[in-house]
């Protein structure tokens, strides 16, 4: 394999860029790090070494630009992290190979599964992995069927859209709220809605929804590296702060029963590059997956 002398960090302006790009600086200093974002000044203009602008990930004209800036500034390694641009990337992946480049990105098969939270869950129970009791819904008589299914067992129930990242869409649905509690006792970040207030927000068109069972345990981020579909890390991190969905304090444990989980749903869905698996423990003390990041 070539030694990698120029590497490229995609999404200068999303928040894992500056850890990221310090990371790879400490561990191999003699390596150039690019940055790009469609920003033209971000965390990642500051940081990297050298700096560059593209249009959004899901642009047309994203995968031309990005291919003719990298071909210019002879970049080998593209390590891309932010979500819209995964897809586009995949797709093309052939494309920057066949000009010696090389993009850490999963085949399309099964990141269209692990983006989607809806064909994630599903998947896995197909293989005999353990998820939270779920169902799906594309419109609200089948949203009316699922969320009765769900409060068949318990009171609360998470919903979020099968396709999204960062939060958009989650919230903790639990019909004992008080929508006036949340006006003036909760900030607007509160991710907890009452089940009527759902029901009024859903009587209009929606994009598919998974809704799942609510998890009250402790929640780990899972940091795997994975190589090809080989697992060769897979490190427990409890989260113990969070800012917007993100974890930024936390403390590496060596948990071994999710680290046999998080193997387990490797083993059925091969992906490559750094997977964050997020998994939390269920009423009944065993750890369940969130989502793939």
């Amino acid at each position: 394999m070539d030694v990698v002398k120029k590497i490229l960090i995609t999404g200068g302006g999303a928040p894992g860029a500056p850890g990221i790009i310090k990371a790879i600086k400490l561990a191999e200093p003699n390596i150039t790090i690019y940055s790009c974002d469609f920003a033209p000044h971000t965390a990642g203009k500051m940081l990297a070494d050298e700096y560059f602008t593209v249009p959004v990930g899901n642009d047309p004209k994203y995968i031309d630009v990005l291919l003719k800036k990298v071909l210019e500034e002879k970049i080998t390694t593209i390590l891309p992290i932010t979500t819209k641009e995964l897809i586009p990337l995949s797709e093309h992946k052939l494309l920057f190979e066949n000009e010696n480049i090389n993009v850490v990105v999963s085949d399309l098969e099964h990141l269209n599964i692990a983006n989607n939270k809806g064909l994630l869950y599903t998947h896995l129970h197909n293989h005999g992995i353990a998820t939270p009791k779920f169902a799906i819904a594309s419109d609200f008589s089948e949203y009316q069927q699922a969320k009765e299914y769900l409060k068949s067992s318990e009171k609360k129930y998470i919903i979020k859209p099968c396709v999204s990242n960062g939060s958009r869409g989650f919230r903790i649905v639990d019909s004992s709220v008080s929508e006036h509690d949340l006006l003036f006792n909760h900030k607007p970040t509160s991710t907890y809605i009452s089940e009527e207030k759902l029901d009024e927000i859903l009587a209009e068109p929606f994009p598919p929804i998974l809704l799942s069972e609510y998890l009250p345990g402790q929640e780990y981020t899972v940091d795997c590296f994975v190589q090809n579909g080989e697992a060769k890390l897979i490190v427990p991190r409890k989260r113990e702060k969070m800012n917007n969905g993100i974890s930024v304090e936390g403390t590496i444990e060596n948990k071994t029963e999710i680290i046999a989980y998080c193997q387990a749903i490797l083993d059925v869905l091969p992906l490559h590059g750094p997977i964050g698996i997020q998994v939390k423990y269920s009423k009944h003390n065993k750890p369940l997956i969130v989502e793939i990041n």
